[in-house]
C-alpha cells in the first residue's frame, strides 16, 4: 500500500520517469523475446542467437540506469525524513525504492509478453510478427509458440536488475546524506576525479585503436566476401567492440571532465560570476558529468552516422530491432539527464537563497547560470565533435 501511495502521489518528474521506465522495459522485453524467438527458429544452433541476446544488454543497462535515476529523484528530502521517522531506516528504504522501480518494469514486461502472444496468435497463415505502432515496422517471430517459463525468465531480468539498481542508488544516496561534512572533502573528490580522468581517456583511446585496427585489417573491397557488412556481422566484429569501449571510456570520464571545466573556470583571479559558476560545476560534476557524457555519446553516434552517409560508406540497415534499441537508449538517456538536471537545480537552492540574503542582484544570478550553461554546452560540444570525428568508419 505504501508503494502504491508513493507511486500515485509522486511529483510530475517522477511520474514521467516511471512512464519512461514502463516504455523502456516493454521495449527491452520485446527485444529479449525476439532473441528467444530467433533461438527457436534453429534449435540445432542456439549460439546463433547469442549476439542478439548480448546486444540486448545495452538497452537493459540504460533501463537500469533510468531506474537508478528514479530512485535518486524521489522520495525527496522531506519525504525521506518522514519515512525515517516512521521507521524506514537505511535498510527498509532501499527495499521500498526497489519495489517502486520494479513495479513499472513488471508492467512493461507484461505488456511486451501480451503483445508478443497476440502477434503469434494473430498471424493468419503468414509469418508471425509484432507490429510496432506508428512506425510500420515489424519484429519477426518464430512459428513455434514461445515457451512460457523461458519467456518469464528472460522478462524477470528487467525488473530484477532495475530493483537492484534502484536499491543501490537509494542506499548510496542515504549514505551520502548521512555522511559528515568533513568526510566529503574536496581533496577526496578531486583524487577520484583524477583517477577517472586518467582511466576514461585511456579506455576511450583503446577503443579507438581497436576500431582502427579492425578497419585496417578488414577485407578489401574487391576480395571475396567483402562488401557492405550485414548488421549481424558488424555487431559481432572488433569494430563494434571498439565503439563500445570508446563510449564506455567517455562515460567514465564525464564527471572528471565536468569538474575539470569548473576548476579551470574558477582558476586564476576570477570575479564573482566565474567563481560561483566554476565552484557550482565542480560541486555538481558527480551528478551531471555521467548523464551529460552519455548524452554526448548519443550525439557522437548520430554524428558518426552522418559522416558515414556523407563519405559514401553504406552502414548496414539497423532494421526494426536496431531502431527500437536506439530509440530506447535515446529516451532513457534523455530521462536520466532530465533527472540529473532537476537534482542539480535542487542542490543549488540553498546557495541561491544565501546569495539573495547577501544582496546579490538577479542579474548576477542569471549571469552565473548563463556562464554555467555555456561551459556545460562547450564541454558537451567538444565531446560530441571529438568522439564523432575520431571514430573510425567501416570500410567502403
Amino acid at each position: 500500500m505504501l508503494t502504491l501511495r508513493l507511486t500515485l502521489w509522486a511529483p510530475p518528474l517522477a511520474q514521467l520517469l516511471r512512464l519512461l521506465l514502463v516504455c523502456a522495459s516493454a521495449g527491452v522485453g520485446l527485444l529479449l523475446l525476439q532473441a528467444l524467438s530467433r533461438a527457436l527458429e534453429d534449435p540445432t544452433r542456439p549460439a546463433a542467437a547469442l549476439p542478439g541476446l548480448l546486444w540486448c544488454l545495452i538497452p537493459l543497462a540504460v533501463t537500469a540506469h533510468l531506474a537508478a535515476a528514479l530512485a535518486r529523484a524521489e522520495p525527496g528530502a522531506p519525504l525521506r525524513s518522514g519515512l525515517d521517522a516512521a521507521g524506514l531506516g537505511p535498510v527498509r528504504l532501499p527495499l521500498l525504492v526497489a519495489r517502486t522501480a520494479a513495479v513499472p518494469c513488471a508492467v512493461g514486461g507484461g505488456l511486451a509478453l501480451l503483445v508478443t502472444v497476440r502477434g503469434q496468435d494473430g498471424a493468419d497463415g503468414g509469418a508471425p510478427a509484432v507490429n510496432l505502432p506508428g512506425t510500420g515496422a515489424e519484429l519477426p517471430l518464430a512459428q513455434e509458440t514461445l515457451p512460457l517459463p523461458a519467456a518469464l525468465t528472460l522478462l524477470s531480468a528487467v525488473p530484477l536488475l532495475a530493483a537492484l539498481a534502484a536499491a543501490w542508488a537509494a542506499g548510496t544516496g542515504t549514505a551520502a546524506a548521512a555522511a559528515a561534512p568533513c568526510e566529503q572533502t574536496p581533496n577526496g573528490r578531486r583524487s577520484a576525479g583524477t583517477a577517472a580522468l586518467a582511466a576514461g581517456p585511456a579506455l576511450a583511446g583503446a577503443g579507438l585503436l581497436l576500431a582502427a585496427y579492425a578497419v585496417r585489417h578488414a577485407p578489401e573491397a574487391g576480395s571475396a566476401g567483402a562488401g557492405t557488412p550485414r548488421a549481424a556481422e558488424l555487431a559481432s566484429s572488433p569494430l563494434a567492440a571498439g565503439w563500445l569501449l570508446t563510449a564506455l571510456g567517455l562515460v567514465l570520464a564525464g564527471p572528471a571532465l565536468t569538474g575539470l571545466a569548473g576548476r579551470l573556470l574558477a582558476a586564476g583571479r576570477p570575479g564573482a560570476v566565474r567563481l560561483l559558476a566554476g565552484r557550482a560545476l565542480d560541486r555538481e560534476s558527480a551528478r551531471l558529468g555521467r548523464p551529460l557524457a552519455t548524452l554526448g555519446v548519443v550525439g557522437a553516434a548520430a554524428l558518426v552516422a552522418v559522416r558515414a552517409r556523407l563519405a559514401g560508406t553504406e552502414l548496414p540497415a539497423p532494421g526494426p530491432l536496431g531502431a527500437l534499441a536506439a530509440a530506447l537508449v535515446a529516451c532513457c538517456v534523455g530521462g536520466v539527464t532530465l533527472a540529473a538536471s532537476a537534482r542539480a537545480r535542487r542542490s543549488r537552492a540553498p546557495v541561491a537563497v544565501l546569495l539573495e540574503r547577501l544582496g546579490a542582484s538577479r542579474g548576477t544570478r542569471r549571469a552565473v547560470a548563463a556562464v554555467r550553461v555555456a561551459v556545460v554546452a562547450t564541454v558537451l560540444t567538444v565531446l560530441v565533435l571529438g568522439a564523432g570525428l575520431l571514430t573510425p568508419l567501416p570500410p567502403h
